[in-house]
């Protein structure tokens, strides 16, 4: 989007969630994943910050596995609470990384999502150009929107289930890449902390492939997007 867009900056919202945002911004897109049908609690958090931001044009971009839920939803509503107006959300269809739930995708199937997320990304910046309204927001992902509750109580626990194998070298990588400082490193081993966004970005950066939940995720491979790095996560 940055590209296409030109004149943009890339904020990762982990970096500025502690930050009160006031300066005067003509166009804010935020983009996210869709985690059961809402949006993480650190996206919620966040939205709740620009109520003091002053700007012309908010666009929502959420990316999901097979349907965004009532995640576009949810923003347009905490935005109205704000006094602020969502102008167009879209969704963006990618890969699934929720592997306590099922396998990654192979190969294959994967590249022809990251094509057809391309091409979507054209057709959203330029929309977001001409600054149109543009909502892709259906009936039914108004009805999921009061998942959003539910969702945030059960998210932070869900660590409870996540346990190291044998094979955890102590690199610490899974504490430096969690957005929300939810891990420390106790005598060499993770420890999480009960305020998990189940991003799952510990899972699937471990590189010893350690790291497991309950015995779901056992011989099962790991995602990570081929263009991105391990010291883009860092």
């Amino acid at each position: 989007m940055a590209q296409e867009l030109g004149n943009t900056s890339v904020v990762p919202i982990k970096k500025v969630i502690r930050e009160q945002l006031k300066s005067p911004m003509d166009c804010v897109g935020i983009v996210f994943p869709c985690y059961f049908g809402a949006l993480p609690p650190i996206v919620a958090e966040f939205i709740k910050k620009l109520s003091d931001a002053r700007m012309n044009y908010i666009y929502a971009i959420v990316t999901c596995n097979d349907f965004p839920g009532g995640a576009l939803s949810i923003v347009q509503n905490i935005l109205k609470k704000e006094g602020k107006k969502l102008k167009a959300g879209f969704s963006i269809t990618m890969p699934g990384n929720y592997l306590p739930m099922y396998a990654p995708l192979p190969k294959d199937k994967q590249q022809e999502r990251f094509d057809s997320a391309k091409s979507k990304v054209i057709h959203i910046a330029n929309i977001v150009k001409n600054r149109e309204e543009n909502l892709e927001i259906s009936l039914f992902g108004r009805l999921l929107s009061f998942m959003q509750k539910r969702n945030n109580q059960k998210l932070p626990e869900r660590d409870k289930k996540f346990w190291t194998d044998e094979n955890c070298n102590s690199c610490g990588i899974c504490e430096k890449v969690c957005p929300v400082k939810n891990i420390e490193m106790v005598e060499g081993k993770p420890r999480w902390r009960h305020k998990c966004q189940q991003c799952l970005a510990c899972l699937h950066w471990c590189p010893e492939v350690s790291i497991q939940v309950e015995k779901k995720t056992i011989g099962r491979a790991r995602y990570q997007n081929p263009e991105i790095k391990l010291k883009d996560m860092l």
